[in-house]
């Protein structure tokens, strides 16, 4: 069975990705399995009592991401696996890849924080670049 990742980041464009992916899995089966990467979180400005909690409200946004991908996965009668990590988004997609045998990489064109991609390059173009498998960029 074929093995997709789908990279989600909340914004439009990644979820466009997601309807992507669960589209093919009605000509091909495959595993699909949505990743959302959690940039680094600094604990500078933490101390002892803090770190859990701020931890703990550093991963709310992509344990809801991720839960809103398997609703939407699960209305259309599929069921994905999903799983967050820490990183860089386009290394860590990559390593995933490598990791689970991916076929293909579905993501969104633009993420949700465009200055971002103004100031240190698009993750979609440095996946392409560094991806081990098939990158799917979806506008």
């Amino acid at each position: 069975m074929k093995t997709s990742i789908v990279c989600l980041d909340g914004s439009q464009p990644s979820f466009r990705a997601l309807d992507r992916a669960l589209d093919r899995v009605g000509c091909v089966p495959m595993d699909i399995l949505a990743v959302c990467v959690v940039e680094a979180l600094s604990f500078f400005d933490c101390d002892d009592t803090d770190c859990e909690t701020a931890f703990a409200a550093h991963l709310r946004e992509p344990k809801a991401i991720l839960a809103e991908a398997e609703e939407i996965a699960r209305s259309r009668g599929v069921t994905i696996r999903t799983r967050w990590a820490p990183g860089r988004p386009a290394e860590t997609v990559a390593r995933i890849a490598r990791e689970e045998g991916a076929d293909a990489i579905y993501l969104g064109s633009r993420g949700k924080d465009d200055v971002e991609n103004l100031l240190l390059g698009s993750v979609s173009m440095r996946l392409v670049q560094i991806a081990p498998c098939t990158v799917v960029v979806v506008r």
